[in-house]
């Protein structure tokens, strides 16, 4: 009899391609994935892959295995999404990871909404960059990531994304600038400011530079932080400027201490996403939290529809 949770395995091999990235992704040692294949070939009297230097591959045997496991577990996920009563399960646990931004000023309170209905499922939340996000997400250490960067260069076959929302990028001031006063800017007028910017590494600070560079403006570097509360501190104490999405700010801009400018035209927009494994479905936990998020972002539904 096929045991589920050595299958469980094969399916991490095959989308990792070696048994060390399965390992990597289920915490468990590569001689203990190595032994549960060798248990599973042994029982079925076939050999499911190609060893190489370079990982596995599947056998002929092993690809009618891997149609046969997806079936299942499409099934087994079926069943628990169709059969689950959130409101009678005594415990359960959620894991996002969420870009800076949408982790501090906008996660905070999905996960406060979410658990004012669920107050027995915990949440955890990671924080990272754009990339941090998506490898978590296709190693399913998250099961729901949600970023403001690009995708364009994490691209995988298995990665699925959903735009959320279009978010206007603003320039932000404090009371020292002498925009201080201003409505709103001109993108040409940016050049020549000072910046405060993220570090090189992070998606907001590429998209920004190349963007800025698509009209013919060479960004003034003036500091670089890896924390947008440093960023706001320094920029509502000096005259550089920075720029951030209004959601951001908002508590600022309340108190008087920042500005949030619109630029003319809207050049600087970008978007918020939500990204997952689609090779693993949502579990009811996660389904009922886009379902708490559905009404601020309709294209939830098709999502949730699908998956």
């Amino acid at each position: 009899m096929l045991d589920l949770y050595k299958l469980r395995i094969f399916m991490a091999v095959v989308q990792e391609g070696s048994f060390r990235g399965a390992a990597e992704r289920l915490y468990i040692t590569q001689s203990a994935i190595s032994q549960h294949i060798k248990d599973l070939e042994t029982s079925l009297g076939r050999r499911l892959f190609e060893r190489g230097w370079r990982g596995v591959s599947l056998t002929a045997h092993g690809e009618l295995l891997h149609g046969y496991a997806q079936r299942i577990f499409d099934l087994v996920a079926e069943a628990e999404n169709a059969l689950t009563n959130l409101e009678n399960l005594p415990e359960g646990k959620l894991s996002l990871g969420a870009t800076p931004g949408v982790g501090i000023y906008l996660a905070p309170d999905w996960i406060g909404r979410f658990r004012s209905r669920y107050a027995q499922f915990s949440v955890s939340l990671q924080t990272g960059v754009t990339a941090q996000v998506v490898s978590d997400v296709l190693a399913q250490r998250l099961e729901l990531g949600f970023v403001e960067g690009e995708l364009e260069a994490h691209q995988h076959p298995r990665l699925g994304s959903c735009i959320l929302q279009e978010v206007p990028q603003m320039v932000i001031v404090g009371e020292k600038h002498a925009w201080w006063t201003a409505e709103s800017v001109r993108l040409e007028q940016l050049r020549d400011q000072p910046f405060i910017v993220r570090p090189p590494n992070s998606q907001s600070r590429i998209w920004l530079e190349q963007t800025l560079r698509a009209h013919g403006i060479e960004p003034h570097i003036s500091a670089e932080f890896d924390n947008i509360e440093s960023t706001k501190r320094a920029v509502a104490a000096g005259v550089c400027i920075t720029i951030l999405p209004r959601y951001v700010v908002q508590s600022e801009i309340g108190q008087g201490i920042l500005r949030a400018l619109p630029i003319a035209g809207d050049p600087l927009r970008r978007t918020l996403k939500l990204v997952w494994d689609q090779s693993a479905h949502f579990t009811p936990i996660a389904r009922a939290f886009l379902e708490t998020l559905r009404e601020d972002y309709p294209r939830l539904a098709e999502v949730i529809g699908k998956a």
